[in-house]
Order: C-alpha cells, then sequence, then structure tokens
C-alpha cells in the first residue's frame, strides 16, 4: 500500500514538473497576445486622430473597431479612450447627442477605473460640447473640474489647452477682462513649453478678444498668426474658425473680397472635414454677403446653412442631450453623496480607532497609579469607569450588526439588546467585582512592602 502511494506521489510530481513549463509558456503567450491587442487598439485610435480632418469616416470606422476590440480583451483604458475619440468625431460632426452620450460614457469608466488623465481628457471634451451649444455656464463647471485635475496632474500641457477653453467660454459671455486674463495665461504656458499644436486655437480666441475690444488691427495679426500653426497640425476645425473670424473681421471693415475669399475658402475646408459648426458659421457669413446682391446664392447658402443647423440643434437632438444631461447630473449628485457618506465613515472609524486605543491605555495607567499612594476610592472608580467604556465600546462596535439583523425593526431591535444586556452585564459585574479585589489585595501588598521598609530603616 505504501508503495502504491509513493507512486502515486512521485507520478504527480512528473505531471507538475512536465505542466509546469508548458502552463508558464500558456501564460506568457496569452500575455503577449494581451499586450499585442492592446497595442493595436491604440494604434487604431491614433488612426482614427490623424484621419479625423480629411477622411472623417473612415476616423469613425477605426474608433469603433477600437472600442470593439478593447472590450472583447478588457482593455478598460483603451475603451476609454476609444469612446472618448467617437465623442470628440460626433462633435465635429455636430451631433452633440451622440458625442455627449460617447463622452459621458467614457468619464464614467475612467472615473471607475482611476483614469486621473482620461478624465481630465473626458470633462474637457464634456465642457466644448455644452460651449459649442451655448450653455457656456454649465461648459465652464466642466472646464474647472478638469483644470482642477490638470493642476493636480501637473500637466502642463493640458493645462494651458483648458484654461483656454476656459477663456472662450468667458468670451462668450462677453466677460473680456477674464477671457483674456486666461488666454494670456494658455499662451504663455504654450509659448515656454513650444506646444504648437495647441497654439492655433489660443491665438485666434486672442484675435477674437482683440475683436471685440474693437483693435482690429491686433485680432488680425493673432489670425495671421494662428494659420500657419494650424496648417502645421493639419487642424482643420483651427483653420475653419481662423478663416471665419477672418471673413467678419473683413466684413466688418468694409473689405467685401477679403470677406468673401477667407468665407468661401472657410466653407470649402469645413466640408472636406464635415465639420458642421464651420458649415454653419460659413454659410451665414456668404447669405449675409450675398444677400440683396444674389438671390440664387444667398439662397443656396441659407439652405446650407439650415442644413448644418438642423444637424446640430434640432428638436429631438436637443431633447436627448437635455436627458444625458439630466442622468449625468444625477449620477454626479450621487456620487457627491457617496463621497460624503465615505467621508463620515472615515471619520467614524478614526474615532473608533482613537477610542480602541484610548481604553487600554487608560486602564494600563489605572494599573501604574494603583501602585502608587493615590487614594482606593479614586482607583475603584477609574477601574469601573475602564470597564464601562470597554463594554459600552462593545456595544457601539455591535450596534451596526444589530441594526442589519434587526432590519431596523424595533421590537427585533429591542429582544436583540436584551440578550446582549443579560450576557454583558453579569460579565460586567464579576470583573468588577474581581478587579476590586484585585487592586485591594495590589496596594495592600504595597502598604506592607513600605511598612516592612521604613521597620528596616529604623
Amino acid at each position: 500500500m505504501r508503495l502504491n502511494l509513493k507512486s502515486r506521489l512521485t507520478f504527480v510530481c512528473i505531471l507538475i514538473c512536465i505542466g509546469a513549463p508548458a502552463f508558464a509558456q500558456i501564460i506568457k503567450q496569452d500575455s503577449h497576445k494581451f499586450s499585442d491587442d492592446t497595442a493595436t487598439v491604440e494604434s487604431l485610435r491614433n488612426k482614427s486622430r490623424k484621419l479625423q480632418s480629411s477622411r472623417p469616416d473612415s476616423a469613425l470606422i477605426y474608433a469603433e473597431q477600437g472600442l470593439s476590440l478593447s472590450r472583447k480583451i478588457g482593455f478598460k483604458i483603451g475603451e476609454g479612450n476609444c469612446l472618448n475619440r467617437l465623442g470628440v468625431l460626433f462633435w465635429k460632426n455636430g451631433r452633440y447627442d451622440r458625442a455627449l452620450s460617447f463622452l459621458l460614457s467614457s468619464l464614467k469608466l475612467r472615473e471607475e477605473i482611476n483614469d486621473r488623465l482620461g478624465v481630465l481628457k473626458s470633462l474637457n471634451d464634456i465642457g466644448i460640447i455644452y460651449a459649442d451649444q451655448g450653455d457656456n455656464v454649465k461648459a465652464l463647471t466642466y472646464h474647472f473640474k478638469a483644470k482642477a485635475v490638470a493642476e493636480s496632474l501637473h500637466d502642463k500641457k493640458r493645462l494651458s489647452i483648458v484654461l483656454s477653453n476656459i477663456g472662450n467660454c468667458y468670451l462668450k459671455l462677453n466677460k473680456i477682462e477674464s477671457a483674456l486674463s486666461y488666454e494670456l495665461q494658455a499662451y504663455a504656458i504654450q509659448h515656454q513649453l513650444n506646444d504648437r499644436a495647441s497654439m492655433p486655437n489660443t491665438l485666434s480666441i486672442l484675435g477674437d478678444i482683440n475683436y471685440k475690444l474693437g483693435n482690429i488691427p491686433m485680432a488680425l495679426e493673432y489670425y495671421r498668426l494662428s494659420i500657419p500653426y494650424a496648417i502645421e497640425n493639419d487642424d482643420q476645425s483651427a483653420i475653419v474658425d481662423t478663416y471665419n473670424s477672418m471673413a467678419k473681421l473683413f466684413n466688418k471693415t468694409n473689405q467685401a473680397d477679403s470677406s468673401l475669399y477667407y468665407a468661401l475658402n472657410a466653407l470649402k475646408t469645413a466640408k472636406s472635414a464635415a465639420y458642421a459648426e464651420g458649415i454653419y458659421n460659413s454659410s451665414n457669413i456668404l447669405t449675409e454677403h450675398y444677400q440683396g446682391k444674389n438671390e440664387h446664392l444667398e439662397l443656396t447658402y441659407y439652405k446650407q446653412a439650415v442644413a448644418a443647423k438642423d444637424t446640430m440643434f434640432n428638436a429631438q437632438k436637443i431633447k436627448e442631450v437635455q436627458i444625458l444631461s439630466f442622468n449625468e447630473a444625477e449620477r454626479q449628485h450621487d456620487l457627491e453623496e457617496e463621497r460624503q457618506h465615505e467621508n463620515e465613515q472615515r471619520l467614524i472609524n478614526l474615532q473608533l480607532i482613537g477610542i480602541a486605543i484610548f481604553i487600554p491605555m487608560f486602564f494600563l495607567c489605572m494599573l501604574l497609579l494603583s501602585k502608587s499612594r493615590v487614594h482606593r476610592r479614586v482607583i475603584e472608580f477609574m477601574s469601573v469607569l475602564s470597564l464601562l467604556m470597554f463594554f459600552e465600546f462593545v456595544t457601539l462596535l455591535i450596534h451596526p450588526l444589530v441594526l442589519l439583523i434587526s432590519n431596523h425593526l424595533p421590537a427585533v431591535e429591542l429582544l436583540i439588546l436584551v440578550i446582549l444586556a443579560a450576557i454583558l452585564a453579569p460579565i460586567h459585574h464579576n470583573l468588577t467585582h474581581w478587579l476590586r479585589e484585585k487592586l485591594a489585595h495590589v496596594q495592600h501588598h504595597s502598604h506592607h512592602s513600605k511598612s516592612a521598609e521604613t521597620t528596616e530603616n529604623d
């Protein structure tokens, strides 16, 4: 029988020795496969980002493929990134309802996995959606949240982008001084970092601010500085926005030919990038330009403006955005309540820990004092008090469990507390009696020792 058992153990050991390397190899292969798949997700996302201006349809396909793969392999960071990418693409196309849906999903996921950089990006992009819809107050709420995250991460590049967006919101709210302050802060950081990708929008907004201030030459200079950076980074939306701003400026200064030139270029670029807001703005400028001059062209551009506006702001989409906003507000409210509850619970736990440390320290002090000349009644009082604190502390710890078991039913809760009291009261009484006798013995022994010392000295 023993030989049989030894043989079996030997066989099992041989199997383990043979199987372990194979199992390790499988794990290694799975790890490599996951790493390759995550790299594929990031590659698809980067392709989508690069093609969003020139081939928006292809950009959308790549982002959807990235989202599908990241969900398949459980790559949460990649899923959040691809959700955000889809949100940006739909925003560029003027589909604010779809854009907001994807961005809010991205924000929720990134909060769950504590992806702070991802949260920063989602908050900033959600703020842009609300700003484009004219709700600049709500946009500022998200931008200031993004600003706080950027500062906590010490991410100067993204901080400058958020500051620029905050300035743009203040500009739309006609708070020019605040707008100028934030844009100058953004530009200072971008200039320091030589961040050529972020400069086009900031320079263009600085041009808009000077245009509002009536400083036309300075506004035009900022617009002209913005264009080369936008072209260098293939930032089609920045090019369109700056061209439209220049068209408005030249229209105001009665330079109709220059206004027409930039408006037509803006419309052409916006159409190639499927940039709905840019199409809407340039079509409006062209409608105004041809008003009373060419009825056919006026009507053509007016129809284009209406179509672009409908893409962005039809009644159904506005309703969907409102529902999404309401649901997100409810979610944020629930999160805030949860954070408050966690803070309260943390405070309670700290107090319990403090009490748990204090009670044995108090008892130790009482024992030390019992060996001194402190009056016996004081020691007895301290001993009774320490026992009372201990048993009340036990009751305090048990109370949440009592509530859970009783399901907050008063009758059941009372019954459980009576049973606990029936158990704890005799124990408390016996311990008190024992402690008094112990202390009396200690003090008697201490007094006897001191008497013996006195006799010896005599």
